[in-house]
């Protein structure tokens, strides 16, 4: 073998063995993963009735601005975990499917309205229990290996006895774990009309009385859904305490990447891929010379002159 053929085939051997290094990625050190995924499959059933208005939470705010707040910081304290929204009122739905976009269930929290003061037909809490069981079987379907939590939020007040009566203990056994958060207070208190709740459009009235109509949170009707899930029940007075509350639910955490090892902190992939470039910069050189002396060695030569 000549010394020009052994260089050749060692420049082509460098080339194959730069393409694996490449698909290796080599480097030292790990990175931090931004991405963690949760076992946590968290489905919040939220109450969106008017009496949601009711200027009783921390002061005289709105208990939905409780509950909004309460929210946020929760799937702050609780990433990669998946979140759903389940709204009732008149009826109940599905405002937000199960996601690991918190950028979604952000916007399904902040974008969430409530019933206009006539638009209902009187408030249930049991009535999102329907969706809510299809909801979570849904889930154990698709996910198997998950874990559900519910996080009931709402007021605990019925206004009517219209529909069918439901409970909360039809969901117990698809539910790993969860909490209702309460808002309001037993004494109750006046709900805006507007949509921005700040009682420009001046206070809901009692159609009954033409007096201001008042809201009263049932904390006792609350503890009962607490208990028929068989989860705890927290009388939301003020913010703070979310993060105690995501401890709670012992989340686990795997790599964003789906478990498979954390890539480089420091990356040399890109070493790699300078030394293949000129490998392959070489092996075209040497190609256009080929190319240039067999054309030299084939073209017809000019005859000389006798």
């Amino acid at each position: 073998m000549t010394t020009s053929t052994a260089l050749v085939l060692a420049r082509r051997v460098g080339i194959v063995l730069m393409f694996v290094v490449i698909l290796l990625r080599p480097g030292f050190g790990r990175a931090e993963v931004p991405a963690q995924l949760s076992d946590l499959d968290v489905i919040v059933v939220i109450d969106r009735t008017r009496s949601m208005a009711a200027l009783d939470y921390d002061g005289k705010q709105p208990r939905i601005t409780g509950a909004k707040a309460d929210l946020t910081a929760l799937a702050a304290a609780l990433p990669g975990a998946r979140f759903g929204m389940l709204a009732f009122g008149t009826d109940a739905r599905v405002v937000l499917p199960l996601t690991t976009d918190s950028a979604a269930f952000g916007a399904a929290v902040d974008t969430l309205y409530l019933e206009r003061p006539k638009d209902g037909v009187g408030s249930r809490a049991d009535r999102p229990v329907p969706e809510l069981k299809d909801l979570l079987e849904r889930s154990a379907e698709q996910a198997p290996h998950r874990r559900r939590l519910v996080v009931y939020v709402g007021d605990g007040e019925d206004t009517t006895t219209e529909g069918e009566d439901a409970s909360y203990a039809d969901v117990r056994d698809d539910v790993a774990g969860g909490v209702v958060l309460g808002y309001g207070t037993t004494g109750g208190a006046p709900m805006p009309q507007d949509d921005q709740l700040d009682g420009d459009l001046g206070l809901v009235q009692d159609p009954a009385t033409g007096d201001t109509a008042q809201s009263h949170a049932d904390l006792d009707h609350l503890q009962q859904i607490a208990d028929e899930l068989g989860v705890p029940f927290e009388h939301r007075t003020r913010a703070g305490g979310m993060d105690a509350l995501a401890e709670s639910f012992q989340a686990s955490y795997s790599d964003g990447a789906g478990g498979h090892r954390r890539p480089a902190k420091h990356d040399l992939t890109w070493l790699a891929g300078v030394l293949l470039l000129g490998l392959l910069l070489l092996e075209l050189h040497a190609g256009w010379r080929a190319v240039w002396s067999s054309r030299q060695v084939l073209s017809p030569r000019k005859e000389t002159a006798r």
